[in-house]
């Protein structure tokens, strides 16, 4: 996350060290294989200190992500929040913050097997914002397909599966854009190459269902939750590629990218500004820490 200021102390082989000695071995079995899960998980300041969203739920995925790539590593939620807390204190972030968990495979066998050492380590940035909220979010539909539940469970936030997102940002970006959708293996839309995607036609808002190889994003159930408070009419189902050409308003949404507004796919825009159900979710996730205190957990 190249421009992002990064905190001086990070955590790894059980200890909180400067983050220049947060290093690992050229032999390190996880640079080779992908074997690694991570999360992202966002802080905002407030009065009371630093309020970390849904920090629960990105700890439970975490451990759920172990579990379908049969790890052999017990995620201790407790710990992890100890650590994450202990990070805070001793960075003392200033701004909206990002922190990575990473449970990695650590040991330098030469070989991809799944058994081995395994190490969790967690750093922290000072991140305000992914992708522009001025101007939102230009994409394309990918030429790369998602990955499939049978190939690198999509559902799993695994460290080799995202080369598969980096291969579709990459052709976006060469092609002018800021990022790119991409289709499941039934050339329905799928998610955002690093975010979930959101549609309204006719006033309903409509989202890929969890069968698309979608991640199931945190920020995704918020919005949902948000949804059925406000009686918004929502469809979970499959996507057609053409829907996205045929929609009021579009919108991303993840950790990093919070809520992001999206003007344009392919050659088909749709204004120059948030449509209004885009920009209510978007005022909602700003007033989060205020409205729905019970989302955050407050560290100083």
């Amino acid at each position: 996350m190249a421009g992002f200021k990064q905190y001086p102390y990070a955590y790894i082989r059980g200890e909180i060290v400067p983050f220049e000695e947060a290093t690992v071995s050229v032999a390190t079995n996880a640079l080779h294989y992908g074997g690694g899960v991570f999360g992202g998980i966002k802080g905002v300041q407030t009065k009371e200190g630093l309020a970390i969203f849904r920090l629960d739920d990105h700890i439970a995925r975490l451990a759920k992500s172990c579990r379908i790539l049969r790890f052999p590593y017990e995620v201790d939620a407790d710990k992890v929040e100890q650590v994450i807390r202990e990070l805070v204190q001793k960075n003392k972030p200033t701004g909206t913050t990002y922190i990575r968990p990473l449970i990695y495979r650590s040991d330098t066998a030469l070989s991809p097997a799944i058994e081995g050492d395994y190490d969790l380590a967690i750093y922290m940035l000072d991140m305000p914002n992914y992708f522009d909220p001025e101007k939102g979010t230009r994409v394309m539909v990918s030429s790369w397909q998602r990955n499939a539940d049978n190939a690198i469970p999509p559902r799993t936030k695994a460290t080799g599966g995202y080369i598969n997102s980096a291969l579709a940002i990459h052709e976006a970006n060469m092609r002018g854009f800021d990022s790119a959708i991409m289709l499941d293996a039934h050339g329905n839309v799928s998610e955002g190459a690093v975010m979930n995607v959101f549609l309204v036609r006719d006033g309903v808002l409509v989202t890929p269902s969890a069968d698309s190889s979608i991640l199931e994003g945190i920020t995704r159930r918020t919005v949902l939750e948000l949804a059925e408070k406000w009686k918004l009419k929502v469809q979970e189902r499959p996507v057609s590629r053409s829907e996205l050409y045929l929609a009021d308003e579009l919108f991303f949404c993840g950790t990093a990218a919070n809520i992001s507004w999206c003007p344009q796919v392919d050659d088909v825009t749709f204004g120059d500004k948030p449509g209004n159900v885009t920009q209510r979710f978007i005022d909602a996730f700003e007033k989060l820490p205020e409205t729905h205190p019970e989302l955050f957990t407050v560290y100083r």
